[in-house]
């Protein structure tokens, strides 16, 4: 079974700019929407997390659960929607998943029930629809994001948002463009995904074994509200990765992540990053 982490540039800068954000927020449980192949969970549980980790790709969430060496059994792994869950943890994690629904503003109001009070909410999306490339085609996204929507949606929910940051610029503006023509990820057909992982299907009405009180049993979910939910559940899915796991290592990019920091608080990046307290 192949490591499961295959990072990409602006995998690393949201990871790096996580860091900081988490900063001060004490240890409780969490919730990591679309883990994918990436592994910042490790970096919670060294904090004094546990939680849950989701994807909707059943191979992906095989891969880590295959790979992870430890007897703690602090985090969980499942091939769950997270529309179907009830309980309630202190801090959420959602790197690139808003984009991907139609109805975002359901997203939210979701992720906000899933919060404990006062919990914290931490997300990225694309920014500007003049950004479009094929890359948001592949992916089942349903928009990129321009600023003062995303806080318009934001305000209308009871989340107060504490820092928004526009990052990737100027590295990942030109990078960015380029990836659109080097990787073409080709999603599986649902048919495929469901004989993968016939409990995703259902789960998607959910029969995974999880308590009764921590699922939702009258929803629509993925399913009913993705842009594109083939492509979405595949979209974890990372091309070359013997390559990008030897190239992409924070300290060898470490001086261009610094160099962003001064362009955070504008608006000329390639994604937001978004830290907001339920009230």
């Amino acid at each position: 079974m192949p490591h499961p982490s295959n990072p990409t540039l602006a995998y690393l800068y949201r990871r790096f700019l996580t860091r900081r954000l988490l900063h001060q927020i004490p240890a409780g449980k969490f919730l990591e929407i679309g883990v994918g192949s990436g592994r910042f969970y490790e970096e919670l549980e060294e904090r004094g997390f546990s939680g849950l980790c989701l994807d909707l790709n059943p191979d992906l969430i095989r891969q880590h659960q295959t790979w992870r060496k430890t007897t703690r059994n602090l985090i969980e792994f499942r091939s769950f929607d997270f529309f179907a869950l009830r309980e309630k943890f202190d801090l959420i994690l959602a790197f690139e998943v808003l984009e991907h629904y139609q109805d975002d503003e359901i997203c939210l109001r979701k992720w906000e029930s899933l919060l404990g009070p006062k919990g914290t909410l931490i997300f990225s999306v694309p920014a500007h629809m003049r950004q479009w490339t094929r890359n948001d085609a592949r992916a089942g996204h349903a928009r990129r994001y321009e600023k003062n929507e995303l806080l318009s949606k934001l305000a209308a929910t009871s989340f107060h948002t504490e820092v928004i940051w526009c990052y990737g610029f100027p590295i990942l503006n030109w990078t960015y463009p380029l990836s659109s023509l080097v990787f073409k990820n080709e999603p599986a057909a649902l048919e495929q995904i469901e004989r993968r992982c016939p409990a995703l299907a259902q789960s998607i009405q959910p029969s995974i074994s999880m308590p009764a009180d921590q699922i939702d049993c009258d929803y629509k979910g993925a399913q009913a509200h993705a842009a594109d939910f083939e492509r979405t559940s595949q979209s974890g899915n990372r091309g070359l990765p013997g390559w990008s796991n030897w190239i992409f290592h924070e300290w060898l990019w470490f001086p261009w992540l610094q160099l962003q920091r001064p362009f955070l608080e504008g608006n000329r990046g390639i994604g937001f990053i978004v830290k907001c307290r339920k009230n």
